[in-house]
């Protein structure tokens, strides 16, 4: 494949090739009510508040929010938006992200940052991306991704989605008193409400879409290939100091 010469030109091309694949609003008649409840509880109307009133002119910081790999001081940084019901999410993690994984983020080129989220079209997603949230507060949030992932069809199409999420994190290892005290709790709820809050005010209409820092989103799954060229020629651009993403 002819290299572009920009990250911006290769999203171009896959987007009009139509090689990106993302969960959007068209996969399902009508929204998750779960959605709209987590947005619009308490926990997350106080939080908006509280945000507004500590600083009104700021938008919500991605430091708090998250979960990163890799190095810190990596020239190309990354940010991705997912949804766990999302079975394009599911794909890419399984199949690209452990490429990517090993030849980007192990290498130090660039530093990762997943962000969960919700769309609000799929089943059970708001208890999954608890359930991930609630694996992060005891660090472990990386195991039960890998897992929320591989057993993606048994929690979305279960009338007991605590039941089969709940032996998940027996089975992962983690400490199931505490995670689920975390979950009966809303421990986490303000966490998933505001990455949520933060795709939308981002632009997030399907998952996973990719923010390569200074670069134009990356609305799908790219396929390998063209996301390696949109790695790569950031990661040169940063190492030159030509690039938006140069630091």
């Amino acid at each position: 494949m002819r290299r572009s010469s920009s990250p911006v030109a290769a999203v171009a091309t896959a987007l009009a090739l139509g090689l990106t694949a993302a969960c959007g609003a068209e996969e399902a008649s009508t929204p998750d009510p779960t959605t709209a409840n987590l947005l619009n509880s308490d926990i997350a109307q106080q939080a908006q508040a509280q945000r507004r009133m500590a600083a009104p002119q700021e938008p919500v910081s991605l430091e708090d929010l998250g979960y990163d790999v890799g190095n810190p001081d990596a020239p190309v940084r990354l940010v991705e938006f997912s949804d766990f019901g999302c079975g394009y999410c599911r794909r890419f993690h399984e199949e690209v992200w452990p490429i990517l994984e090993e030849e980007y983020v192990a290498t130090g080129k660039v530093y990762w940052k997943y962000v969960p989220m919700i769309l609000g079209m799929f089943p059970n997603a708001v208890e999954a991306a608890q359930a991930g949230e609630c694996a992060g507060e005891q660090g472990n949030f990386r195991v039960m991704q890998d897992r929320l992932f591989a057993d993606q069809s048994a929690w979305k199409n279960s009338s007991e989605p605590m039941t089969e999420l709940a032996a998940m994190a027996a089975d992962v290892g983690l400490d199931v008193d505490r995670w689920q005290s975390c979950i009966d709790n809303d421990v986490q709820t303000d966490r998933i409400a505001t990455g949520t809050q933060l795709s939308r005010e981002a632009g997030v209409r399907g998952t996973p879409t990719f923010f390569v820092v200074g670069y134009a989103p990356i609305p799908g799954a790219l396929p390998l290939e063209l996301f390696r060229e949109v790695l790569d020629t950031a990661y040169a651009q940063a190492v030159r100091g030509d690039g938006p993403g140069a630091r």
